[in-house]
Protein backbone atom coordinates (compact mmCIF):
# COMPACT_ATOMS: atom_id res chain seq x y z
CA UNK A 1 0.00 0.00 0.00
CA UNK A 2 2.94 2.32 0.43
CA UNK A 3 3.85 2.08 -3.80
CA UNK A 4 0.65 4.40 -4.81
CA UNK A 5 1.59 7.30 -2.45
CA UNK A 6 5.59 7.27 -3.80
CA UNK A 7 4.04 7.77 -7.45
CA UNK A 8 1.62 10.67 -6.21
CA UNK A 9 4.88 12.13 -4.84
CA UNK A 10 6.90 11.63 -7.52
CA UNK A 11 3.89 13.33 -9.74
CA UNK A 12 3.66 16.42 -7.25
CA UNK A 13 6.83 17.27 -8.03
CA UNK A 14 7.11 16.82 -11.24
CA UNK A 15 4.11 19.18 -12.02
CA UNK A 16 5.44 21.67 -9.78
CA UNK A 17 8.91 21.54 -11.50
CA UNK A 18 6.82 22.38 -14.80
CA UNK A 19 5.01 25.19 -13.09
CA UNK A 20 8.18 26.77 -12.27
CA UNK A 21 10.04 25.79 -15.56
CA UNK A 22 6.83 27.56 -17.27
CA UNK A 23 6.96 30.89 -15.31
CA UNK A 24 10.99 30.71 -16.50
CA UNK A 25 10.04 30.45 -20.14
CA UNK A 26 7.34 33.25 -19.94
CA UNK A 27 9.75 35.31 -17.56
CA UNK A 28 7.13 36.53 -15.27
CA UNK A 29 6.75 37.81 -11.91
CA UNK A 30 4.82 34.74 -10.13
CA UNK A 31 4.41 35.12 -6.61
CA UNK A 32 6.90 33.48 -4.26
CA UNK A 33 4.27 30.56 -2.96
CA UNK A 34 4.16 28.73 -5.89
CA UNK A 35 8.21 27.89 -5.56
CA UNK A 36 7.95 26.18 -2.44
CA UNK A 37 4.46 23.88 -3.80
CA UNK A 38 7.06 21.18 -4.16
CA UNK A 39 7.86 21.01 0.06
CA UNK A 40 4.56 20.26 1.26
CA UNK A 41 3.03 18.35 -2.03
CA UNK A 42 6.15 15.69 -0.41
CA UNK A 43 3.85 14.76 2.88
CA UNK A 44 0.66 16.09 2.03
CA UNK A 45 -2.36 13.76 0.85
CA UNK A 46 -2.80 13.31 -3.25
CA UNK A 47 -5.69 15.21 -3.19
CA UNK A 48 -3.80 18.60 -2.35
CA UNK A 49 -1.43 17.22 -5.19
CA UNK A 50 -3.46 19.83 -7.75
CA UNK A 51 -2.32 22.97 -6.17
CA UNK A 52 0.69 23.66 -8.22
CA UNK A 53 -1.50 23.46 -11.61
CA UNK A 54 -3.33 26.30 -10.35
CA UNK A 55 -0.26 28.58 -9.85
CA UNK A 56 1.06 27.78 -13.59
CA UNK A 57 0.87 30.81 -15.86
CA UNK A 58 -1.86 30.83 -18.87
CA UNK A 59 -0.60 30.51 -21.72
CA UNK A 60 -3.05 30.94 -25.11
CA UNK A 61 -4.35 28.08 -26.44
CA UNK A 62 -3.94 26.88 -29.77
CA UNK A 63 -5.63 29.03 -32.72
CA UNK A 64 -6.53 26.80 -35.41
CA UNK A 65 -6.39 28.47 -39.13
CA UNK A 66 -9.96 29.02 -41.08
CA UNK A 67 -10.88 26.58 -43.73
CA UNK A 68 -10.18 28.28 -46.52
CA UNK A 69 -6.43 28.42 -45.10
CA UNK A 70 -6.63 24.68 -44.68
CA UNK A 71 -7.79 24.49 -48.15
CA UNK A 72 -4.80 26.49 -49.28
CA UNK A 73 -2.24 24.62 -47.40
CA UNK A 74 -3.65 21.40 -48.35
CA UNK A 75 -3.91 21.54 -51.97
CA UNK A 76 -0.69 20.80 -53.12
CA UNK A 77 -0.77 17.26 -51.40
CA UNK A 78 -4.36 16.11 -51.45
CA UNK A 79 -4.30 14.53 -54.82
CA UNK A 80 -1.45 12.32 -53.70
CA UNK A 81 -1.91 8.61 -53.16
CA UNK A 82 -2.94 8.20 -49.29
CA UNK A 83 0.29 6.78 -48.20
CA UNK A 84 2.66 9.29 -49.49
CA UNK A 85 0.05 11.92 -47.90
CA UNK A 86 0.48 10.25 -44.60
CA UNK A 87 4.62 10.62 -44.93
CA UNK A 88 4.26 14.21 -46.09
CA UNK A 89 1.79 14.76 -42.97
CA UNK A 90 4.13 12.96 -40.63
CA UNK A 91 7.47 14.24 -42.38
CA UNK A 92 6.30 18.01 -42.68
CA UNK A 93 6.39 18.62 -38.55
CA UNK A 94 9.97 17.98 -39.24
CA UNK A 95 11.09 21.32 -41.79
CA UNK A 96 14.96 20.97 -40.46
CA UNK A 97 15.49 17.53 -41.12
CA UNK A 98 13.21 18.34 -44.56
CA UNK A 99 16.21 20.72 -45.54
CA UNK A 100 19.05 18.46 -44.25
CA UNK A 101 17.42 15.55 -46.31
CA UNK A 102 16.75 17.47 -50.00
CA UNK A 103 20.46 18.70 -49.81
CA UNK A 104 21.80 15.69 -48.41
CA UNK A 105 19.78 13.94 -51.67
CA UNK A 106 21.55 16.41 -53.48
CA UNK A 107 24.97 15.66 -52.28
CA UNK A 108 23.96 11.78 -53.11
CA UNK A 109 22.37 11.73 -56.58
CA UNK A 110 23.81 8.81 -57.17
CA UNK A 111 22.17 6.86 -55.04
CA UNK A 112 19.15 4.38 -56.13
CA UNK A 113 16.64 2.43 -54.50
CA UNK A 114 18.17 -0.63 -52.13
CA UNK A 115 21.65 1.36 -51.72
CA UNK A 116 19.66 4.77 -51.44
CA UNK A 117 17.22 2.98 -48.65
CA UNK A 118 19.86 1.86 -46.99
CA UNK A 119 22.20 5.43 -46.73
CA UNK A 120 19.00 7.02 -45.62
CA UNK A 121 18.47 4.26 -42.81
CA UNK A 122 21.72 5.34 -41.13
CA UNK A 123 20.99 9.11 -40.77
CA UNK A 124 19.30 10.63 -37.82
CA UNK A 125 16.02 11.12 -38.74
CA UNK A 126 12.60 10.67 -38.51
CA UNK A 127 11.51 7.63 -40.29
CA UNK A 128 8.69 9.87 -42.36
CA UNK A 129 11.68 11.55 -43.66
CA UNK A 130 13.54 8.30 -44.66
CA UNK A 131 10.73 7.78 -46.42
CA UNK A 132 10.41 10.63 -48.45
CA UNK A 133 13.84 10.23 -49.58
CA UNK A 134 12.23 7.53 -52.72
CA UNK A 135 10.31 11.13 -53.18
CA UNK A 136 12.88 13.13 -54.39
CA UNK A 137 10.55 15.68 -56.21
CA UNK A 138 7.95 15.75 -53.18
CA UNK A 139 10.90 16.15 -50.58
CA UNK A 140 12.30 19.21 -52.78
CA UNK A 141 9.31 20.75 -52.93
CA UNK A 142 8.49 20.93 -49.23
CA UNK A 143 12.25 22.33 -49.08
CA UNK A 144 12.30 25.13 -51.60
CA UNK A 145 8.10 26.01 -49.42
CA UNK A 146 9.92 25.67 -45.77
CA UNK A 147 7.23 28.13 -44.47
CA UNK A 148 4.63 26.43 -45.50
CA UNK A 149 5.29 22.81 -44.79
CA UNK A 150 6.08 24.21 -40.84
CA UNK A 151 2.57 25.67 -41.44
CA UNK A 152 1.53 22.21 -42.37
CA UNK A 153 2.99 20.06 -39.69
CA UNK A 154 2.06 22.61 -36.99
CA UNK A 155 -1.47 22.44 -37.65
CA UNK A 156 -1.10 18.56 -38.22
CA UNK A 157 0.30 17.79 -35.02
CA UNK A 158 -2.19 20.24 -33.49
CA UNK A 159 -5.88 19.55 -34.97
CA UNK A 160 -5.27 15.94 -37.18
CA UNK A 161 -9.08 16.13 -37.51
CA UNK A 162 -9.76 19.44 -39.58
CA UNK A 163 -6.32 18.82 -42.10
CA UNK A 164 -7.80 15.59 -43.21
CA UNK A 165 -11.08 16.29 -43.63
CA UNK A 166 -9.69 19.71 -45.33
CA UNK A 167 -7.65 16.98 -47.84
CA UNK A 168 -11.13 15.21 -48.47
CA UNK A 169 -13.22 18.35 -49.38
CA UNK A 170 -10.27 19.04 -51.91
CA UNK A 171 -10.73 15.24 -53.64
CA UNK A 172 -14.49 16.11 -53.58
CA UNK A 173 -14.13 19.45 -55.62
CA UNK A 174 -11.05 17.93 -58.14
CA UNK A 175 -14.00 14.88 -58.44
CA UNK A 176 -16.79 17.05 -59.45
CA UNK A 177 -13.95 18.95 -61.55
CA UNK A 178 -13.35 15.69 -63.44
CA UNK A 179 -9.87 15.88 -62.82
CA UNK A 180 -9.85 12.87 -60.17
CA UNK A 181 -10.33 9.23 -61.73
CA UNK A 182 -8.96 6.22 -61.99
CA UNK A 183 -5.75 6.33 -64.34
CA UNK A 184 -3.40 3.72 -65.83
CA UNK A 185 -1.05 5.64 -62.25
CA UNK A 186 -3.59 5.91 -59.89
CA UNK A 187 -6.35 3.77 -58.52
CA UNK A 188 -9.40 6.43 -57.21
CA UNK A 189 -12.05 4.60 -54.69
CA UNK A 190 -14.89 5.70 -52.38
CA UNK A 191 -15.60 4.73 -49.63
CA UNK A 192 -13.11 3.96 -46.08
CA UNK A 193 -12.03 0.83 -46.38
CA UNK A 194 -10.73 -0.89 -42.94
CA UNK A 195 -7.04 -0.77 -42.35
CA UNK A 196 -5.66 -2.76 -39.78
CA UNK A 197 -4.65 -0.34 -36.71
CA UNK A 198 -5.27 0.13 -33.63
CA UNK A 199 -5.11 3.61 -32.41
CA UNK A 200 -2.98 5.03 -29.56
CA UNK A 201 -5.89 6.38 -26.97
CA UNK A 202 -3.18 8.28 -24.98
CA UNK A 203 -2.31 10.40 -28.04
CA UNK A 204 -4.91 13.36 -27.77
CA UNK A 205 -4.90 16.75 -30.02
CA UNK A 206 -3.94 20.06 -28.56
CA UNK A 207 -7.07 21.68 -29.95
CA UNK A 208 -10.42 20.21 -28.73
CA UNK A 209 -12.62 23.42 -29.49
CA UNK A 210 -15.66 23.77 -32.61
CA UNK A 211 -14.69 21.37 -36.10
CA UNK A 212 -13.29 23.88 -38.47
CA UNK A 213 -13.90 21.85 -41.85
CA UNK A 214 -16.78 19.64 -40.96
CA UNK A 215 -16.17 15.83 -41.75
CA UNK A 216 -17.59 15.30 -45.58
CA UNK A 217 -20.16 12.47 -45.98
CA UNK A 218 -18.31 10.34 -48.12
CA UNK A 219 -14.47 9.52 -48.52
CA UNK A 220 -12.28 9.20 -51.45
CA UNK A 221 -9.04 7.18 -51.35
CA UNK A 222 -6.00 7.21 -53.67
CA UNK A 223 -3.50 4.24 -54.12
CA UNK A 224 -0.88 3.58 -56.84
CA UNK A 225 -2.78 1.47 -59.89
CA UNK A 226 0.38 -0.90 -59.46
CA UNK A 227 1.32 -1.91 -55.39
CA UNK A 228 4.70 -1.53 -55.83
CA UNK A 229 4.78 0.91 -58.39
CA UNK A 230 4.31 4.94 -57.49
CA UNK A 231 3.56 7.82 -59.41
CA UNK A 232 3.55 11.20 -57.88
CA UNK A 233 0.87 12.94 -59.83
CA UNK A 234 1.80 16.82 -60.57
CA UNK A 235 -0.45 19.38 -61.04
CA UNK A 236 -0.73 22.95 -60.65
CA UNK A 237 -2.90 23.27 -57.09
CA UNK A 238 -4.67 26.85 -58.25
CA UNK A 239 -6.16 25.01 -61.50
CA UNK A 240 -6.66 21.55 -60.53
CA UNK A 241 -10.10 21.47 -58.55
CA UNK A 242 -11.96 23.63 -61.03
CA UNK A 243 -12.48 26.67 -58.87
CA UNK A 244 -9.75 28.63 -58.59
CA UNK A 245 -8.44 28.31 -55.09
CA UNK A 246 -5.48 31.19 -53.92
CA UNK A 247 -1.88 30.00 -53.59
CA UNK A 248 -0.79 29.49 -49.89
CA UNK A 249 1.10 32.66 -49.14
CA UNK A 250 4.94 32.36 -49.96
CA UNK A 251 4.67 28.85 -51.74
CA UNK A 252 5.51 28.24 -54.66
CA UNK A 253 4.72 25.73 -57.29
CA UNK A 254 7.43 24.12 -59.70
CA UNK A 255 5.98 22.09 -62.26
CA UNK A 256 8.14 19.09 -63.30
CA UNK A 257 8.57 17.77 -66.85
CA UNK A 258 5.58 15.58 -67.55
CA UNK A 259 6.24 12.06 -68.99
CA UNK A 260 2.84 10.42 -68.66
CA UNK A 261 -0.44 12.44 -68.94
CA UNK A 262 -4.12 12.49 -69.87
CA UNK A 263 -4.31 11.74 -73.76
CA UNK A 264 -6.74 14.67 -74.18
CA UNK A 265 -3.49 17.16 -73.57
CA UNK A 266 -0.92 18.54 -75.17
CA UNK A 267 2.25 19.30 -72.74
CA UNK A 268 1.08 23.05 -74.17
CA UNK A 269 -1.85 22.29 -72.86
CA UNK A 270 -1.21 20.54 -69.60
CA UNK A 271 -0.75 24.17 -67.83
CA UNK A 272 -3.97 26.24 -68.94
CA UNK A 273 -5.45 22.88 -68.39
CA UNK A 274 -4.55 21.95 -65.16
CA UNK A 275 -4.53 18.50 -65.61
CA UNK A 276 -2.88 15.87 -63.95
CA UNK A 277 0.69 14.81 -64.80
CA UNK A 278 3.41 11.75 -63.68
CA UNK A 279 6.81 11.73 -63.41
CA UNK A 280 8.61 8.40 -63.77
CA UNK A 281 7.27 5.73 -61.20
CA UNK A 282 9.15 4.96 -58.30
CA UNK A 283 9.87 1.51 -57.25
CA UNK A 284 8.56 0.56 -53.32
CA UNK A 285 9.45 -3.58 -52.98
CA UNK A 286 11.79 -5.00 -51.02
CA UNK A 287 14.34 -2.19 -51.27
CA UNK A 288 12.21 -0.20 -48.87
CA UNK A 289 10.35 -3.19 -47.33
CA UNK A 290 13.76 -4.79 -45.53
CA UNK A 291 13.13 -1.36 -43.31
CA UNK A 292 10.48 -0.59 -40.80
CA UNK A 293 9.87 2.67 -42.64
CA UNK A 294 8.71 1.88 -46.35
CA UNK A 295 6.05 2.24 -47.95
CA UNK A 296 3.78 -0.40 -46.87
CA UNK A 297 4.57 0.73 -43.22
CA UNK A 298 2.19 3.59 -43.74
CA UNK A 299 -0.93 4.70 -43.80
CA UNK A 300 -4.25 6.72 -43.31
CA UNK A 301 -7.17 6.88 -41.01
CA UNK A 302 -9.67 8.80 -42.56
CA UNK A 303 -12.07 8.22 -39.25
CA UNK A 304 -15.82 6.83 -39.44
CA UNK A 305 -17.95 9.32 -41.36
CA UNK A 306 -20.07 10.98 -38.58
CA UNK A 307 -18.09 9.79 -35.89
CA UNK A 308 -14.55 11.28 -36.18
CA UNK A 309 -15.94 14.36 -34.71
CA UNK A 310 -14.04 15.68 -31.65
CA UNK A 311 -15.25 13.90 -28.52
CA UNK A 312 -18.22 16.12 -25.78
CA UNK A 313 -16.77 17.73 -22.82
CA UNK A 314 -16.53 14.74 -20.58
CA UNK A 315 -16.23 11.65 -22.66
CA UNK A 316 -12.92 10.04 -22.86
CA UNK A 317 -10.61 11.77 -25.07
CA UNK A 318 -7.48 9.20 -25.16
CA UNK A 319 -9.78 6.27 -26.72
CA UNK A 320 -11.83 8.60 -29.35
CA UNK A 321 -10.23 7.34 -32.67
CA UNK A 322 -9.93 10.24 -34.75
CA UNK A 323 -8.55 10.78 -38.36
CA UNK A 324 -4.95 10.34 -37.89
CA UNK A 325 -1.69 8.85 -39.85
CA UNK A 326 -0.87 5.29 -39.06
CA UNK A 327 2.58 4.15 -39.10
CA UNK A 328 3.30 0.44 -38.04
CA UNK A 329 -0.58 -0.15 -37.81
CA UNK A 330 -0.61 2.17 -34.77
CA UNK A 331 -1.57 6.23 -34.37
CA UNK A 332 1.86 7.99 -35.52
CA UNK A 333 3.59 10.03 -33.20
CA UNK A 334 5.59 12.88 -34.26
CA UNK A 335 9.07 13.50 -31.68
CA UNK A 336 10.12 16.80 -33.44
CA UNK A 337 11.33 19.68 -30.97
CA UNK A 338 10.17 22.16 -33.84
CA UNK A 339 7.19 22.17 -33.98
CA UNK A 340 6.00 20.16 -30.19
CA UNK A 341 8.26 19.13 -27.17
CA UNK A 342 6.94 15.29 -26.51
CA UNK A 343 8.30 14.51 -23.44
CA UNK A 344 5.55 13.87 -21.32
CA UNK A 345 2.41 14.16 -24.12
CA UNK A 346 4.16 10.68 -25.43
CA UNK A 347 4.55 9.39 -22.03
CA UNK A 348 2.68 6.05 -23.24
CA UNK A 349 3.62 5.93 -26.65
CA UNK A 350 5.76 2.95 -26.20
CA UNK A 351 4.57 1.49 -23.06
CA UNK A 352 1.12 0.29 -21.87
CA UNK A 353 -1.78 2.98 -21.08
CA UNK A 354 -2.84 3.16 -17.42
CA UNK A 355 -5.69 0.94 -16.18
CA UNK A 356 -7.15 -0.69 -13.03
CA UNK A 357 -8.09 0.90 -10.28
CA UNK A 358 -5.47 3.94 -10.48
CA UNK A 359 -8.01 6.19 -11.68
CA UNK A 360 -6.27 9.22 -9.32
CA UNK A 361 -2.68 8.28 -10.87
CA UNK A 362 -4.18 8.59 -14.28
CA UNK A 363 -5.83 12.13 -13.04
CA UNK A 364 -2.62 13.29 -12.25
CA UNK A 365 -0.54 12.49 -15.43
CA UNK A 366 -3.36 13.69 -17.12
CA UNK A 367 -2.77 17.19 -15.33
CA UNK A 368 0.93 16.88 -15.74
CA UNK A 369 0.28 16.24 -19.56
CA UNK A 370 -1.85 19.57 -19.75
CA UNK A 371 0.70 21.14 -17.55
CA UNK A 372 3.31 20.13 -19.88
CA UNK A 373 0.90 21.26 -23.15
CA UNK A 374 0.81 24.72 -22.01
CA UNK A 375 5.21 24.25 -21.80
CA UNK A 376 4.94 23.20 -25.10
CA UNK A 377 2.89 26.05 -26.53
CA UNK A 378 5.37 28.47 -25.35
CA UNK A 379 8.49 26.95 -26.30
CA UNK A 380 6.35 26.40 -29.66
CA UNK A 381 6.27 30.19 -29.56
CA UNK A 382 9.68 30.93 -28.91
CA UNK A 383 10.89 28.32 -31.92
CA UNK A 384 8.62 29.70 -33.65
CA UNK A 385 10.32 32.63 -33.64
CA UNK A 386 13.55 30.99 -33.80
CA UNK A 387 12.72 29.58 -37.19
CA UNK A 388 11.83 32.60 -38.56
CA UNK A 389 14.82 34.44 -37.58
CA UNK A 390 16.98 31.32 -38.68
CA UNK A 391 14.53 32.03 -42.05
CA UNK A 392 15.45 35.62 -41.83
CA UNK A 393 19.10 34.49 -41.73
CA UNK A 394 18.74 32.28 -44.40
CA UNK A 395 16.90 35.24 -46.91
CA UNK A 396 19.98 37.38 -45.90
CA UNK A 397 22.40 34.77 -46.83
CA UNK A 398 20.60 33.70 -49.97
CA UNK A 399 20.42 38.02 -50.82
CA UNK A 400 24.12 37.90 -50.17
CA UNK A 401 24.62 34.71 -52.57
CA UNK A 402 22.32 36.05 -54.89
CA UNK A 403 24.76 39.63 -55.15
CA UNK A 404 28.14 37.50 -54.83
CA UNK A 405 26.40 35.79 -57.91
CA UNK A 406 25.34 38.96 -59.51
CA UNK A 407 29.02 40.18 -59.14
CA UNK A 408 30.31 36.86 -60.30
CA UNK A 409 27.99 37.07 -63.56
CA UNK A 410 29.32 41.02 -63.71
CA UNK A 411 32.75 39.91 -64.08
CA UNK A 412 31.67 37.06 -66.52
CA UNK A 413 30.09 39.39 -68.46
CA UNK A 414 32.88 42.04 -68.69
CA UNK A 415 35.34 39.26 -69.25
CA UNK A 416 32.61 37.68 -72.17
CA UNK A 417 32.73 41.37 -73.25
CA UNK A 418 36.42 41.89 -73.18
CA UNK A 419 36.43 38.46 -75.02
CA UNK A 420 34.17 39.36 -77.63
CA UNK A 421 35.82 42.39 -78.28
CA UNK A 422 38.87 40.88 -79.26
CA UNK A 423 37.16 38.54 -81.25
CA UNK A 424 35.78 41.41 -83.33
CA UNK A 425 39.13 43.32 -83.88
CA UNK A 426 40.46 39.79 -84.90
CA UNK A 427 37.37 39.62 -86.82
CA UNK A 428 37.65 42.98 -88.59
CA UNK A 429 40.95 42.56 -89.51
CA UNK A 430 40.35 39.06 -91.03
CA UNK A 431 37.65 41.11 -93.35
CA UNK A 432 40.16 43.26 -94.22
CA UNK A 433 42.23 40.93 -95.24
CA UNK A 434 39.92 39.15 -96.96
CA UNK A 435 38.11 42.40 -98.87
CA UNK A 436 41.94 42.78 -100.19
CA UNK A 437 42.09 39.10 -101.43
CA UNK A 438 38.52 39.62 -102.68
CA UNK A 439 39.35 42.92 -104.31
CA UNK A 440 42.64 41.66 -106.22
CA UNK A 441 40.59 38.45 -107.01
CA UNK A 442 37.93 40.99 -108.42
CA UNK A 443 39.88 42.49 -110.61
CA UNK A 444 41.94 39.82 -112.10
CA UNK A 445 38.04 38.58 -112.61
CA UNK A 446 37.07 41.32 -114.49
CA UNK A 447 40.18 41.07 -116.87
CA UNK A 448 39.15 37.68 -117.56
CA UNK A 449 35.88 38.31 -118.21
CA UNK A 450 36.65 41.30 -120.73
CA UNK A 451 39.63 38.59 -122.70
CA UNK A 452 36.03 36.29 -122.87
CA UNK A 453 33.42 38.86 -123.84
CA UNK A 454 35.88 40.12 -126.67
CA UNK A 455 36.50 36.70 -127.74
CA UNK A 456 32.32 35.66 -127.44
CA UNK A 457 31.82 39.00 -129.57
CA UNK A 458 34.50 37.51 -132.33
CA UNK A 459 32.68 34.18 -132.20
CA UNK A 460 29.29 36.23 -132.39
CA UNK A 461 29.53 38.25 -135.27
CA UNK A 462 31.43 34.90 -137.13
CA UNK A 463 28.37 33.07 -136.42
CA UNK A 464 26.04 35.80 -137.46
CA UNK A 465 28.06 35.88 -140.53
CA UNK A 466 27.65 32.29 -141.26
CA UNK A 467 24.28 32.29 -140.17
CA UNK A 468 23.72 35.17 -142.67
CA UNK A 469 25.06 32.90 -145.54
CA UNK A 470 23.02 29.95 -144.48
CA UNK A 471 19.87 31.99 -144.82
CA UNK A 472 20.09 33.18 -147.89
CA UNK A 473 21.22 29.29 -149.46
CA UNK A 474 17.81 28.09 -147.70
CA UNK A 475 16.16 31.31 -148.93
CA UNK A 476 17.38 30.07 -152.93
CA UNK A 477 16.62 26.64 -152.35
CA UNK A 478 12.85 27.35 -150.99
CA UNK A 479 12.47 29.43 -154.34
CA UNK A 480 13.32 26.66 -156.17
CA UNK A 481 11.13 24.13 -153.84
CA UNK A 482 8.69 26.81 -154.62
CA UNK A 483 8.68 27.06 -158.47
CA UNK A 484 9.26 22.81 -158.65
CA UNK A 485 6.00 23.05 -156.25
CA UNK A 486 4.27 25.44 -158.60
CA UNK A 487 5.00 23.02 -161.82
CA UNK A 488 3.80 19.92 -159.86
CA UNK A 489 0.55 21.73 -159.21
CA UNK A 490 -0.07 22.76 -162.76
CA UNK A 491 0.57 19.07 -164.01
CA UNK A 492 -1.41 18.18 -160.95
CA UNK A 493 -4.23 19.98 -162.10
CA UNK A 494 -4.36 19.32 -165.60
CA UNK A 495 -4.08 15.82 -164.51
CA UNK A 496 -7.11 16.49 -162.82
CA UNK A 497 -9.14 18.07 -165.32
CA UNK A 498 -8.47 15.04 -167.66
CA UNK A 499 -9.60 12.91 -164.73
CA UNK A 500 -12.31 14.75 -164.86
CA UNK A 501 -13.12 14.62 -168.37
CA UNK A 502 -12.63 11.10 -168.49
CA UNK A 503 -14.67 10.40 -165.41
CA UNK A 504 -17.93 12.94 -166.83
CA UNK A 505 -17.41 10.43 -169.68
CA UNK A 506 -17.89 7.15 -168.02
CA UNK A 507 -20.77 8.94 -166.04
CA UNK A 508 -22.46 9.44 -168.79
CA UNK A 509 -22.10 6.32 -170.17
CA UNK A 510 -23.37 4.48 -166.93
CA UNK A 511 -26.34 6.82 -166.82
CA UNK A 512 -27.18 5.41 -170.33
CA UNK A 513 -26.71 1.69 -169.40
CA UNK A 514 -28.69 2.47 -166.76
CA UNK A 515 -31.79 3.90 -168.94
CA UNK A 516 -30.98 0.89 -171.06
CA UNK A 517 -31.07 -1.37 -168.44
CA UNK A 518 -34.19 0.14 -166.91
CA UNK A 519 -36.30 -0.05 -170.42
CA UNK A 520 -35.14 -3.51 -170.33
CA UNK A 521 -35.96 -4.44 -167.71
CA UNK A 522 -39.84 -2.48 -167.76
CA UNK A 523 -40.42 -4.48 -170.93
CA UNK A 524 -39.51 -7.63 -169.55
CA UNK A 525 -42.04 -6.81 -166.49
CA UNK A 526 -44.47 -5.56 -168.91
CA UNK A 527 -44.00 -9.19 -170.41
CA UNK A 528 -44.17 -11.26 -167.63
CA UNK A 529 -47.76 -9.39 -166.72
CA UNK A 530 -49.25 -10.49 -169.87
CA UNK A 531 -47.53 -13.74 -168.91
CA UNK A 532 -48.92 -14.00 -165.24
CA UNK A 533 -52.22 -12.27 -166.89
CA UNK A 534 -52.52 -15.49 -169.86
CA UNK A 535 -51.56 -17.73 -166.97
CA UNK A 536 -54.31 -16.64 -165.02
CA UNK A 537 -57.24 -16.99 -167.73
CA UNK A 538 -55.73 -20.05 -168.29
CA UNK A 539 -56.35 -21.26 -164.76
CA UNK A 540 -59.97 -19.79 -165.01
CA UNK A 541 -60.82 -21.85 -168.13
CA UNK A 542 -59.02 -25.08 -166.13
CA UNK A 543 -61.39 -23.89 -163.04
CA UNK A 544 -64.33 -23.66 -164.94
CA UNK A 545 -64.06 -26.90 -167.07
CA UNK A 546 -62.94 -28.79 -163.84
CA UNK A 547 -66.49 -27.30 -162.63
CA UNK A 548 -68.16 -28.19 -165.75
CA UNK A 549 -66.67 -31.69 -165.16
CA UNK A 550 -67.71 -32.19 -161.97
CA UNK A 551 -71.13 -31.24 -162.57
CA UNK A 552 -71.79 -33.51 -165.35
CA UNK A 553 -70.23 -36.06 -163.18
CA UNK A 554 -72.76 -35.22 -160.42
CA UNK A 555 -75.92 -35.54 -163.10
CA UNK A 556 -74.33 -38.93 -164.29
CA UNK A 557 -74.09 -39.81 -160.69
CA UNK A 558 -77.97 -38.57 -159.79
CA UNK A 559 -79.32 -40.55 -163.46
CA UNK A 560 -77.78 -43.71 -162.31
CA UNK A 561 -79.30 -43.15 -158.69
CA UNK A 562 -82.73 -42.59 -160.58
CA UNK A 563 -82.27 -45.94 -162.56
CA UNK A 564 -81.40 -47.92 -160.36
CA UNK A 565 -84.36 -46.62 -157.90
CA UNK A 566 -86.67 -47.31 -161.32
CA UNK A 567 -85.20 -50.57 -161.69
CA UNK A 568 -85.75 -51.65 -157.59
CA UNK A 569 -89.61 -54.48 -158.04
Amino acid sequence: MAHPPSNHRLLAIALAAAGITLAGCNKTADTPATAPAPAPAATAPAEAAPAPVAAAPAVPSYTPPTADQLYQMVAPIALYPDKLVAQVLAGSTYPAQVTDADQWLHQNASLKAGPLADAADRQPWDPSIKSLTAFRSVLDQMAKNLPWTTALGEAYYNDPSDVMNAIQVMRQRASRAGQLKSTPQLKVATGNPQINYTPNPNVVPVYSGQAVVEPPTQYITIAPAQPDVVYVPAYDPQRIYGEPVRVYPGYVYAPPQPVYSEPRYSNAQIATAGALTFGLGVVVGSALERHDWGWHSWGVNWGSRGDDRRPPPGRDGRSYEQPAVVYNRSTYVSRSETVVNNNIRNVYNNGPAPRGDQAQQAQLEHQAQQVQMQRDQVQREQQRNQAQMQMAQVRQQQQQQEQVRQQQARDQQMQAQQHRNDQARQQQEQQRQQQMQMQAQQQDQARHQQEQLRHQQEQTQQQRADQARQQQERARQQQEQQRQQQEQARHQQEQQRQQAEQQSRQMQQQRQQAEQQQRQQQQQAEQQARQQQQQHLQHEQQAQQHRQQEQHHAEQRAGERRQAQEQKP
